[in-house]
């Protein structure tokens, strides 16, 4: 009986690192950054409404100065849409925060 060996040349398989792949990573956080930036500026721009309009949306002056005043990487536009969604919620179960 002839018995053969078959090896795998993991070197092959394995290849080499391309540059590619940190620079796609780096070019995702700067677009996060960004994006994070842009959203603060938005979020500044609301500060121009007057309290009526804010309400419309659902808001009040406090949650933009909480969503001001949270962490840079905590994305401020999450927690006014949380705070939102909140005081609609209340609304429609008649419960009224004006």
């Amino acid at each position: 009986m002839r018995t053969t060996e078959h090896a795998l040349d993991l070197d092959l398989a394995a290849g080499k690192p391309s540059l590619a792949s940190p620079t796609a990573g780096a070019i995702g956080v700067l677009t996060a950054v960004w994006r994070l930036y842009r959203n603060r500026c938005q979020i500044a721009r609301l500060h121009d409404l007057d309290d009526r309009q804010l309400l419309d949306m659902g808001l009040k002056r406090e949650d933009l100065r909480e969503a001001m005043t949270s962490s840079f990487f905590e994305n401020p536009g999450s927690s006014l849409t949380r705070a939102s969604r909140n005081r609609a919620n209340l609304f429609y179960k008649g419960v009224r925060h004006d």
